[in-house]
């Protein structure tokens, strides 16, 4: 869990940065994707078989009861009324799984992330060629 809790805010500010990459960086982005994708499953998969079972992230809405104030000119009063708000919280529980499936996924993700960091290589190398700096 500790890679993955490092590795989130990496991604966040890869998502920000992306909105406003130069056209090299977002192609350079575009043709790591599916590599970086492998590699995260690949983590959360190792994450789920050293744990025992995986992790399921849901984000729940909750009311917060408040008051909030209104001005009455014809009473000169300020009247409170209930405004609640909904807040959101993210919340996380185990779910079982099968750990001898996820070894097997792991072992395909393991056989094919050299291809695709081999392709990914390759398509950065196209992208530093169309978008010299």
């Amino acid at each position: 869990m500790n890679s993955r809790l490092k590795l989130f805010p990496l991604m966040a500010a890869a998502a920000l940065l992306s909105a406003c990459a130069t056209p090299r960086e977002q192609c350079i982005s575009d043709a790591t994707e599916q590599y970086r994708s492998v590699e995260s499953a690949m983590a959360t998969a190792q994450g789920n078989i050293a744990r025992g079972y995986a992790l399921h992230t849901q984000t729940v809405p909750y009311t917060v009861p408040s008051t909030c104030y209104r001005n009455d000119p014809y009473r000169n009063l300020v009247l409170p009324y209930p405004c609640p708000s909904t807040q959101y919280r993210t919340q996380t529980t185990p779910v079982a799984i099968d750990v001898s499936e996820e070894r097997r996924k792991l072992a395909d993700y393991q056989k094919i992330l050299p291809q695709l960091k081999a392709r990914a290589q390759v398509q950065v190398q196209q992208c530093v060629a169309q978008f010299p700096e």
